[in-house]
Order: structure tokens, then C-alpha cells, then sequence
């Protein structure tokens, strides 16, 4: 399914990222990716969107805010978001879609090039929004050491909530 969903994305000349369990598991982790997290910047979600054969529309909770569809493509749950922006208890984090494809890293999925998100991105956003439980599902799932240099990046670009 990941072939196809960088074939459709490909076609439409949208730059994605993969990121989530499916991007760890290909890093090597041992979680299980229940299903497939696309990100793209917010000049291409609608794009995006149309190449899935889904509709982009705005999502917010617990602190989160993106664009956000969700379709089910042969069995698999494919989640696209876009603009994802975490605001914590202290400190806001916004998208840099820059800085994650500058340290992504890329791996060949049945013919394709799959670009992962960095896994610190995650790690990040869940210390900007305090949240103890993904950061435990982080450390538990395995892969890649994080590399220190990215988080010190991105919590340095979060800003303060007022």
C-alpha cells in the first residue's frame, strides 16, 4: 500500500513525508504501524488530498491543530495531515517543513523513495505538549537513537504560550 500511496502522491508531484509507526518500523523499530501518517506542507494539502481521494479539513484537539483527512485504501488507514502546530502547557511548536525533510532520512520501498520524518520531530512535539504517554510509546517502540541536535533545534523554535 505504501508503493501506492507514493505512486498517487508522485503523479500530483506532492512532496510527503512519512512519519509515525510505518516510518520507525522502517528505521527498524519494533511497534507494528497500525497505519500509514503522510505529512505534507500546507501549500500542498489540497493536493495531497485530491491524489487520495480525500478532503482536507481542519482538526484540532489536545492541543494539536493541522489539516487533516483520513481514508481507508485497500485495508489500510492512511492519516494526511498538514500544517501540524502542538501547543503545550508552556510552549507552542509550529511546522517547520524545512527542517524535517532537511533531516529526513530516505529508504526504498518496493521500487519508490520513501522519505521518513525525522523521529525527533515526534519526540518534540510531544515534549512541547507534555504528553507522558507518547513519550513512553516513544521510548519503548525502539529504532534509531534520537539525535540530540534535532530536538535542540526544534524546542529552541518553540515559542513561549502566553
Amino acid at each position: 500500500m505504501l508503493g501506492a500511496v507514493a505512486m498517487r502522491l508522485a503523479t500530483a508531484c506532492v512532496p510527503w513525508v512519512l512519519a509515525g509507526s510505518a516510518a520507525r518500523a522502517l528505521e527498524g523499530a519494533t511497534r507494528r504501524p497500525r497505519d500509514l501518517d503522510i505529512e505534507v506542507s500546507l501549500a500542498d494539502a489540497e493536493r495531497a488530498g485530491s491524489a487520495l481521494g480525500c478532503e482536507m479539513t481542519a482538526a484540532s484537539g489536545g492541543g494539536w491543530s493541522s489539516l487533516r483527512a483520513t481514508r481507508v485504501l485497500a485495508g489500510v488507514e492512511i492519516d494526511l495531515c498538514a500544517g501540524i502546530t502542538v501547543a503545550g502547557p508552556e510552549w507552542r511548536l509550529e511546522p517547520d517543513d524545512a527542517t524535517v525533510v532537511a533531516w529526513a532520512r530516505t529508504v526504498r520501498v518496493a521500487g519508490h523513495r520513501i522519505v521518513l520524518a525525522p523521529s525527533e520531530e515526534t519526540l518534540a512535539r510531544a515534549i512541547v505538549a507534555a504528553d507522558w504517554a507518547r513519550l513512553e510509546k516513544l521510548a519503548a517502540g525502539g529504532g534509531p537513537a534520537p539525535r540530540p541536535d534535532y530536538v535542540a533545534r526544534r524546542l529552541a523554535a518553540a515559542k513561549a504560550v502566553r
